[in-house]
């Protein structure tokens, strides 16, 4: 029997941070909406208000922004097994991506750069495909841990660099 024989395991996130991540802007959003109409109101009166009501319409777009990229990236269902990720549940569509290990060139944030929060990216560079996932997800640390076992040595080997720079550092 192959010890590093993964059988097929799913990744979620609990329902609570699936309601964030899928509709979280959508009422920060408009909370800072209503926030910005007095302050576009009084906007004659008081000059000064410029400053929050740009600061607020900054804060709208970055949040959007910031959003709209995870829509992209982040699925809410991750599938692991031997040779593979597949993903799937993205925000408002059906697809599915499916990486091989042997494809991903590049692993960055959250815990393959010894980060306690961030999302975690990998790159299919064959396909040119970004996928991302945060520690919020059910077993996430599992989870990165069967990426790194399956990836080439040396992208293994450059991430296992980060984290020792990163610890001799502090």
């Amino acid at each position: 029997m192959n010890e590093n024989k993964i059988e097929r395991q799913t990744f979620t996130y609990p329902l609570l941070f699936r309601i964030i991540f899928r509709y979280g802007n959508i009422v920060i959003t408009l909370l800072l909406i209503i926030y910005s109409i007095p302050l576009a109101a009084y906007l004659d009166e008081k000059k000064i208000l410029i400053i929050p009501l740009v600061v607020t319409l900054l804060i709208i777009y970055f949040l959007n922004k910031h959003y709209l990229n995870l829509y992209k990236i982040l699925p809410y269902k991750i599938d692991v097994d031997d040779t593979k990720i597949i993903c799937s549940g993205f925000f408002l569509s059906k697809k599915e991506i499916i990486i091989q290990y042997e494809d991903i060139e590049y692993l960055s944030g959250g815990i393959f750069e010894n980060k306690l929060s961030g999302v975690m990216k990998v790159y299919d560079g064959k396909n040119g495909l970004y996928i991302g996932f945060y520690q919020r997800m059910t077993n996430s640390s599992k989870l990165a841990t069967i990426i790194l076992s399956k990836v080439k040595r040396k992208l293994y080997d450059e991430v296992l660099e980060k984290l020792i720079a990163k610890d001799k550092k502090d």
